[in-house]
């Protein structure tokens, strides 16, 4: 009995890339189901409906049961407030190029610092937003769709490949061998 804890100690992850490790490493869980978890996060990272990734992250862990949860928020939530311009400025572009406009996104009428809470408090603040950002909205929400359907495949391999060698990696530990099924 003394063991146990003993050995559970010395297995426990340390910091964060250690914490990360052992969720890619869940014994519960295969690696494509972790690697679905991941690609859905990542795909969701990159939908263009700002505001809606945590109601559609949280609704979609709601209505899975084998999919890993953590897993699927961590990647969510890539698009944060650090990553959300770089992200959406790289969606507007690659739906520039994709409608065949270039590589030059038209930002000269956008007044930014017109942009402020009261634009999304009244229809008339949400009218004269949506004309000022007119030119730039058709190619970020064409992106940001086609990035999200091209970042899902995209995140699932990478991670699969992840899972499977962190799993080959890790097979000699006592806990991380998945429970077999009765035969």
């Amino acid at each position: 009995m003394t063991e146990e804890p003993q050995q559970e100690a010395a297995h426990a992850p340390k910091g964060f890339w250690g914490s990360l490790r052992n969720h890619i490493l869940h014994p519960e869980l295969t690696a494509e189901q972790v690697a679905l978890s991941f690609g859905l996060g990542f795909s969701l990272a990159w939908n263009p409906l700002l505001g809606l990734h945590t109601a559609i992250i949280l609704l979609v862990c709601l209505c899975t049961r084998r999919l890993h949860r953590g897993i699927l928020l961590l990647a969510c939530y890539i698009n944060n407030p650090w990553t959300l311009v770089p992200m959406a400025s790289f969606s507007a572009l690659c739906g520039n190029v994709i409608l065949g406009r270039g590589m030059h996104l038209k930002l000269k009428g956008i007044h930014w610092h017109e942009i402020t809470w009261r634009s999304f408090a009244t229809r008339e603040g949400l009218d004269v937003m949506f004309v000022m950002l007119k030119p730039i909205l058709i190619p970020y929400l064409v992106g940001g769709i086609v990035m999200s359907l091209v970042t899902l495949p995209l995140g699932y391999f990478v991670m699969l490949k992840v899972a499977r060698r962190l799993r080959k990696a890790h097979l000699h530990l006592p806990h991380r061998h998945p429970p077999q099924p009765p035969r």
